[in-house]
């Protein structure tokens, strides 16, 4: 572990010193994103102006909830989201066999060979969020907030593996860079709270497409908890999810024609 953590902070670094020189670039992306999410939160105030809570959510809690996907989206965009994007190019021109020759995990290779610096503003601004909102809160539970944390690390587990399917999937299906414009159309509805959702639709979005997790369960269980039983089911769902990707790699790779074969 110590290995890879020290690989990803090169792969930071090295992408650092590439992208740096591109100052303006990190202004553009900054503030796009504070226009993006000051433009929400303002749509907000407005409904809020005439409700005190949207499906059992108040104010405070959305705002937190588009906090904790920007933080999520940010983690995604930073270290692996273009490199999974990449990764159907690679299986279809051969070019994995750069990354399988590595003496490293080819899996993690894929994953985080290079970083995407300007997604720090996304980072930024949702970890800003969220302080504010655990400032704001009266009351919070310390128990929420570990609860917070722990979801948190499951929703950044299940939305890079479901990414992963899309490009594993190339092994199989050659280029499929149409699943990841439609995954993230459907990701985005995960920045709302799920119970504003028709049934059928909610009910998907917690178990087909299980976008549902992303930011709206770490947000309840920051402001309400949840039970220890749901702890633990959370977490082996992840579990299982994360299995079947490494599963699914393997498979994938026993498929891999190389570019010299």
């Amino acid at each position: 572990m110590r290995k890879k953590l020290a690989l990803v902070f090169l792969f930071f670094r090295t992408s650092l010193m590439t992208q740096l020189p591109y100052r303006v670039n990190f202004l553009t992306q900054a503030l796009s994103t504070l226009f993006y999410f000051a433009s929400g939160v303002f749509g907000l105030r407005i409904v809020f102006q005439f409700t005190d809570s949207l499906a059992g959510w108040t104010l405070l809690e959305i705002v937190t909830l588009l906090g904790v996907y920007q933080l999520v989206a940010g983690v995604l965009s930073l270290f692996v989201m273009g490199n999974i994007e990449a990764l159907p190019d690679k299986v279809v021109d051969g070019h994995l066999d750069e990354t399988l020759l590595l003496p490293e995990d080819a899996q993690f290779l894929a994953s985080f060979g290079s970083c995407n610096v300007w997604a720090l503003t996304d980072i930024i601004l949702g970890f800003t969020i969220i302080t504010g909102a655990a400032f704001f809160q009266k009351g919070m539970v310390s128990l929420h907030f570990i609860q917070f944390i722990i979801l948190l690390a499951c929703s950044l587990i299940i939305s890079y593996s479901f990414r992963m399917w899309i490009g594993t999937l190339s092994f199989w299906l050659g280029r499929t860079g149409g699943g990841f414009i439609l995954f993230s159309s459907i990701w985005t509805m995960g920045k709302y709270p799920v119970d504003l959702y028709p049934p059928m639709i909610k009910w998907l979005l917690y178990t087909l497409v299980p976008v549902g997790i992303v930011a709206a369960t770490p947000t309840y269980a920051l402001f309400q908890g949840i039970s220890f039983i749901q702890m633990v089911g959370l977490l082996l769902v992840t579990f299982m999810i994360s299995l079947f990707t490494k599963f699914l790699w393997w498979k994938g790779l026993s498929r891999y024609s190389s570019a010299t074969s």
